[in-house]
């Protein structure tokens, strides 16, 4: 794809890293909201495991085929898309129906598929080369700020004004932020992006990576980080809520205060793999202390009085630390992975 006249990694960074809080804060409110509200609806609260799933399993389709998209209509054009498609997400959630449940899931996993394609496309045109692997690892570290948001906005939402009214709110902002972007697709989108070698390509994208050994490798790794961060912020409210006994409020925000470590870990790792570290050894090394992680942190289930409703102070200290650790680990593994080859 031909590189634009002029290059603006501010704005680039800017638009990527919002989208990318958004489409996190959208995938995260039914985890978070799971505790409470789905017995109301007559599901289980474990049920929104389903919900992720099909969520993913749209998202993995949609990004196999973001390639051609981009290049027809742009990576901001998409992105546009995205956000219109969590919008339409979160009003169907409001239903509260079996069907519209399904329906949001797909629709929000498509938007999520095709959010980390367009912002590769624009951040490998914008984003200075020595620092790449810091641009992209802010860009990502819109996941847990977004997860962050939902585990702090949503309890307060639904204590509040509800949690129709919550998701509602999330819906406009989302629709109002994608109209914004029409002013920023004039000033980022490269003129010949129908040029673009993707869109005369028809080997299916798939079948490339998995064709490339180096490619081939880095997909299984992402593989395993990603589900291990998934499962880690689909499960971890209903384990603290459910399992340890512990409130709504307190499980919610010990997800987002680990996403808080979660965020300053991306943009710490990303600068170290550029500067210090070969990037394939971190990876290693920070898979090796996710595991750790989740193995503890699924141990304190049988620490002393780690039912009971309200737990001693040291058993909230060791959820933190934990819980942090966690996808700090795993997350801050994945910038890397995403970065163009």
């Amino acid at each position: 794809m031909p590189a634009p006249e002029a290059t603006r990694p501010g704005l680039t960074l800017a638009v990527t890293l919002l989208a990318q809080v958004a489409g996190s804060l959208c995938l995260s409110v039914p985890s978070v909201l799971a505790p409470a509200v789905a017995p109301t609806l007559g599901f289980a609260a474990d049920r929104v495991g389903l919900f992720i799933g099909i969520a993913y399993l749209a998202a993995m389709a949609s990004g196999l085929m973001s390639g051609r998209w981009v290049a027809r209509i742009g990576a901001v054009g998409l992105t546009q898309v995205a956000l219109l498609a969590f919008g339409v997400g979160m009003l169907a959630i409001t239903a509260g129906h079996a069907l519209a449940l399904i329906g949001a899931a797909l629709v929000v996993g498509t938007g999520y598929g095709v959010l980390n394609p367009s912002a590769a496309s624009l951040l490998n045109h914008h984003s200075p080369k020595a620092r790449r692997g810091l641009f992209f690892s802010i860009k990502q570290a819109g996941v847990p700020v977004g997860v962050a948001a939902a585990g702090l906005l949503m309890p307060w939402g639904l204590a509040t004004i509800g949690w129709r009214p919550s998701l509602l709110s999330l819906a406009v902002v989302c629709m109002a932020y994608g109209l914004s972007l029409l002013a920023a697709r004039r000033r980022l989108e490269p003129r010949a992006a129908s040029l673009s070698p993707i869109a005369s390509d028809r080997t299916p994208a798939l079948w490339r990576v998995l064709r490339d050994p180096g490619l081939r490798r880095l997909s299984i790794a992402s593989f395993a980080f990603a589900f291990s961060q998934l499962t880690f912020m689909t499960f971890l409210v209903s384990y603290l809520n459910l399992q340890l006994g512990q409130s709504l409020a307190l499980a919610a925000g010990v997800l987002a205060a680990s996403q808080v470590v979660s965020t300053a870990a991306r943009i710490g790792w990303g600068y170290a793999g550029d500067r210090w570290f070969d990037p394939g050894v971190l990876l290693g090394w920070l898979g090796v202390a996710a595991g750790g992680a989740f193995v503890a942190l699924g141990l304190l289930a049988w620490l002393p009085d780690a039912g009971a409703t309200s737990s001693p102070p040291v058993d909230g200290a060791w959820t933190i630390a934990l819980s942090g650790a966690a996808p700090m680990a795993s997350a801050a593994g994945r910038s890397h992975g995403e970065t163009p080859p």
